[in-house]
């Protein structure tokens, strides 16, 4: 990552980022995906910083007198001198170290990348990027726009979990002795080595889970497993409907006409998932590799992925607008080529300012 990159990365950080500069680095984040997990160190290790950076003599003075008062009353006065040594010199030690090195520690968590020691390892992706990253197990991962993915720094060694808020596509290394989970708000996957693709975006009103190779097992999260756990094949793909959030009506009928299975909750009658068998994965999972195909979409639906894709906002004139329907794909078009294609094909006008598109009705 060259010097301009990181200067770049710390200025977005810190909110000093020209237009023009901020524009530059989210445009080098489209075409080098590989880097938006550096990106991703970068922020957790200036979000540190700033942490170590608020602490003052006081704090250190602070912590000496705890360290005081902790040996004037701790047991190990009965230890050998030696033993007491091994015991204390670290603790008193760290207090000296800490303090002295505490300003060039904050400038070299900035520009150098650190030891993983945190709890959890976070990638965060931001709007009009993807990420491509590889888990300590082997497992590939493609992290769409706007998706968050958590997993314990210890992952691989007893188990196989993550959380993902948003979109990601897996290609989960097979390990027979430890399972691979997928963790949302709602719902939980666990494949059995298996390419799956899931989509749970918080803003939206389901839960999607479209299996392409292997085995995987879908349950909501707090239901016994043995009992309410749905098997996907190759090829198949569920939707699962939040428990609090609303589905519009039209979504709601699309996706329920290409099911071929629904389960239902029984206390309620409630529709809770949706099976449909035989499809083409391409449709729901070519989004890792450019591509984003359009079935029947609402202009509203679509608007939702552009935004993710381009990192803009797309404004409505008219409700009517909204309901508006599209097929087609997308490759490699700008944001400007796609918004001018749906002004032709629908016969609306549209203006864009930045990063702000406004979607009219034609005169």
């Amino acid at each position: 990552m060259s010097k301009k990159i990181e200067q770049l990365f710390l200025a977005y950080l810190e909110g000093r980022i020209s237009s023009q500069d901020e524009k530059f680095l989210l445009e080098w984040l489209k075409n080098n995906p590989e880097a938006v997990k550096d990106y991703n160190e970068f922020r957790r290790i200036w979000n540190m910083s700033k942490m170590l950076a608020r602490l003052t003599n006081e704090d250190l003075e602070k912590r000496w007198q705890e360290i005081v008062r902790e040996i004037e009353s701790s047991p190990v006065r009965s230890m050998s001198p030696v033993q007491r040594f091994f015991y204390w010199a670290p603790r008193v030690a760290a207090i000296f170290l800490f303090g002295a090195a505490l300003s060039f520690f904050v400038a070299y968590l900035v520009f150098n990348r650190p030891t993983q020691d945190l709890a959890f390892q976070e990638i965060n992706t931001p709007a009009g990027a993807k990420s491509k990253i590889t888990l300590p197990d082997g497992t590939v991962v493609w992290l769409n726009a706007s998706s968050n993915l958590k997993y314990s720094s210890d992952f691989g060694k007893k188990g196989r979990e993550v959380e993902l808020e948003g979109e990601a596509f897996f290609d989960v290394e097979t390990d027979s002795s430890k399972v691979f989970m997928v963790r949302t708000s709602e719902l939980n996957i666990k494949a059995y080595g298996t390419s799956f693709n899931v989509k749970s975006y918080p803003e939206e009103g389901t839960i999607e889970t479209t299996l392409l190779e292997g085995k995987v097992g879908v349950v909501r999260d707090g239901l016994n497993e043995k009992e309410n756990e749905v098997l996907l094949e190759p090829n198949q793909r569920v939707v699962y409907f939040r428990k609090n959030k609303p589905v519009e009506k039209t979504v709601d009928a699309q996706i329920e006409k290409q099911a071929t299975e629904t389960i239902k909750t029984q206390k309620t009658n409630k529709l809770t998932y949706l099976i449909s068998k035989g499809i083409d994965t391409r449709e729901f999972t070519s989004w890792k590799d450019g591509t984003l195909f359009i079935t029947s979409e609402s202009l509203s639906d679509l608007a939702i992925k552009l935004e993710r894709k381009y990192d803009v906002k797309i404004h409505f004139e008219t409700e009517a607008l909204r309901k508006l329907k599209f097929t087609g794909s997308l490759e490699n078009e700008t944001v400007e080529q796609v918004i001018e294609a749906i002004g032709i094909a629908a016969h609306i006008d549209y203006e864009i300012e930045d990063r702000d598109i406004w979607l009219k009705e034609k005169n």
